[in-house]
């Protein structure tokens, strides 16, 4: 009797233990799935911070890096190019200014030789 009374006071013991463990447990791992979140949207920002500063550095330095961006988005072409698009998702955002071509509306027939 005093071995059985004695088991049951240990797991009885372990049981107070554990339920009042328990909801601090439950709010730790909680908050240890939400920091995973919230540093996974730290490293996504980060990197778009780091695009978003390599894109200005360009925009202010590199008069290529401009024209090439402008001609993209604009659908513009220097005289004598030929531009292929092969999504068809994107149009032109405006009407080409009168100084360059605009880029074709349906592809070009190959040439003869």
């Amino acid at each position: 009797m005093n071995r059985f009374l004695t088991v049951l006071i240990v797991v009885g013991g372990l049981l107070l233990t554990v339920l009042a463990f328990y909801p601090q447990w439950v709010h730790r791992s909680r908050l240890a799935e939400r920091l995973k979140e919230d540093q996974a949207k730290l490293r996504a920002e980060q990197l778009l911070q780091k695009k978003s500063e390599r894109e200005v550095l360009l925009l202010q330095s590199d008069p290529g890096y401009i024209e090439a961006i402008a001609r993209d988005k604009l659908g513009m072409m220097k005289d004598g190019e030929t531009i292929f698009r092969l999504d068809g998702s994107r149009a032109p955002a405006a009407t080409p200014a009168a100084t360059s071509v605009p880029a074709p509306k349906t592809k070009p027939t190959p040439k003869k030789k």
